[in-house]
């Protein structure tokens, strides 16, 4: 069984380079670590990407907040994927290129709130309402465009520190009336079967921002001339990627 933090070497030429550090929460199916190993679709992209570049990686689970702490100390070489590019993330980070494009967020809500959401007909107007209550993953981001929306909120949200899938859980019990979730997310918790069981619906309302690029964020530890190599990298592996 391979450890949890193992060394990737991506190629013979990166043999005499340190590691860079790829620091990841755990968060099924993005990131995860299974049987001693790191799994999830981001970190196979990862693999993938630093491997045609040449650069040698290794990984390592953290909590959320430790991660966002030691890309913004830059004292080591730490990089972690599938962030998205802030303007205050940009103060004290690099960024590739996009790595992965999300879907557009999807709405969860309360049953027993389903039908009267419903009847708002639209997110702007759910998010304009000051009679529901909307579940927020603390410490994360929606993309710009939701981070603002959900700042003017006219009702307090509900702001936990949990993974999506908790969330859902919370909203399902009661605490807060609706939350917004990645469909990747919610495809995961579908094919474990627990949608239904959390007491929550899917409503699809036709205005969710269009998802957003994601990509591999770095300390500035991490050289430009790696950047570089693993934008090369990404261009060749996903070429419907690039930047508009």
């Amino acid at each position: 069984m391979l450890p949890l933090s193992f060394l990737l070497l991506a190629a013979t030429t990166a043999d005499a380079q340190a590691p860079i550090v790829i620091e990841y929460r755990e968060k099924p199916p993005y990131n995860y670590t299974a049987a001693g190993v790191p799994r999830g679709f981001l970190l196979d992209a990862t693999r993938d990407i630093f491997r045609a570049a040449g650069v040698a990686l290794q990984f390592e689970p953290v909590p959320a907040n430790r991660l966002l702490a030691d890309i913004q100390a830059g004292a080591r070489p730490v990089c972690s994927p599938g962030y998205y590019r802030l303007a205050e993330r940009e103060r004290y980070a690099r960024f590739t290129d996009a790595m992965y494009v999300d879907k557009p967020h999807v709405l969860v809500v309360n049953l027993a709130q389903a039908a009267a959401i419903r009847r708002l007909g639209t997110l702007k107007a759910l998010l304009a309402s000051d009679r529901f209550t909307m579940g927020v993953v603390d410490g994360v981001s929606y993309g710009a465009v939701l981070d603002a929306a959900i700042g003017r909120l006219a009702r307090m949200p509900m702001r936990a520190a949990v993974p999506p899938a908790q969330l859902v859980k919370m909203v399902g019990a009661g605490r807060a009336d609706f939350m917004l979730i990645d469909e990747e997310d919610l495809n995961f918790l579908t094919q474990e079967g627990q949608l239904s069981a959390y007491g929550v619906e899917r409503v699809q309302f036709p205005d969710p921002p269009l998802g957003l690029r994601r990509h591999i964020m770095c300390s500035r530890a991490v050289p430009a001339e790696t950047i570089r190599r693993l934008n090369a990298a990404i261009h060749k592996l996903y070429p419907g990627l690039r930047e508009p």
